[in-house]
């Protein structure tokens, strides 16, 4: 249950939110089937499967999953159906079609057809922190996240959240750790870095199993290029890649917390879910006291 993608969003009014009255409600708005003409739904899922724990407490952090259903119509199935329709119109009246055709009639071979296309299911996870008044979500699907958003808003009618209110650019931050050799005490360097021209062309570098300290990635910075995206750890507890939206992908948490999680776990699948969520909300507030400063981030 360890996210592996951590994206923060701010709470900007804790004083207001209720988390009882999120736990109470969440059941009200399940994920459901896609009807036959519906693009997709979007709705709340039980931690584990056939369960009624929809939610886990500890800590003011409280876990929840969501997810979506999605009828999947593969573009060449579309592309093949609407070429097909269109040499047969061809065919049979002597004419050519237009685009402006062409389009109404993949609408209307979409509809058709969407009755009959496989639901595929995608989930996202997410946990409130009360305490660091904080959104924590496990995906950095941009798509998902806004769904997220909305179905908070329509589970509680509002849900006071922001962008972290970052007063630098992270990557100018970023860049200046490799240029001067200046990280934080906590961090130290992966083995990954992507680099991006600041000019209209904004060509990119991406080294991996590279030092990003060495020459070869300074070099192109003293030039005036960017950090985009930087492999780092922090302590001895967490590593991941950040890219400069402050969004972290390929987190992974040291193998020395997972089995204290599962030391401190009763056995069964509740069981050890609280114990990882418990130690995960721990290091990941702490590591945001870390983060907000290198980064200035103010409590709005």
């Amino acid at each position: 249950m360890w996210f592996k993608n951590l994206v923060f969003f701010q709470l900007t009014d804790t004083e207001q939110f209720n988390s009882n009255d999120l736990v109470s409600k969440i059941p009200d708005f399940p994920l459901r089937e896609c009807g036959s003409q519906e693009e997709f739904t979007f709705g709340w899922l039980p931690l584990i499967r056939n369960s009624e724990q929809w939610t886990l407490a500890n800590d003011r952090c409280l876990l929840m999953r969501a997810g979506k259903e999605e009828k999947v119509l593969p573009s060449a199935v579309v592309r093949e159906a609407v070429e097909s329709k269109v040499a047969e119109i061809e065919l049979m009246e002597g004419r050519r079609v237009g685009r402006k055709e062409k389009a109404d009639l993949k609408d209307e071979l979409v509809f058709s057809l969407r009755p009959k296309a496989f639901a595929k299911r995608t989930d996202i996870w997410a946990y409130i922190d009360l305490k660091a008044k904080l959104l924590v979500v496990n995906s950095t699907n941009q798509s998902m996240i806004e769904q997220l958003f909305k179905h908070l808003q329509h589970t509680l009618g509002s849900f006071p959240m922001a962008p972290l209110p970052a007063q630098v650019s992270p990557a100018t931050v970023m860049t200046d750790w490799l240029i001067s050799n200046s990280l934080p005490a906590s961090l130290e360097t992966g083995d990954e870095v992507e680099i991006q021209d600041t000019s209209e062309d904004k060509a990119k570098i991406r080294f991996k199993s590279l030092e990003p300290l060495s020459e070869d990635v300074t070099q192109h910075l003293q030039q005036g290029m960017l950090v985009k995206q930087l492999a780092l750890k922090w302590t001895d507890k967490l590593s991941f890649v950040l890219n400069d939206d402050l969004t972290l992908r390929k987190v992974k948490f040291d193998d020395s917390l997972k089995e204290a999680a599962f030391n401190d776990s009763q056995g069964g699948g509740l069981a050890d879910m609280d114990a990882d969520f418990a130690l995960m909300s721990l290091n990941v507030r702490e590591f945001f006291e870390n983060f907000s400063t290198w980064f200035e981030i103010n409590e709005q």
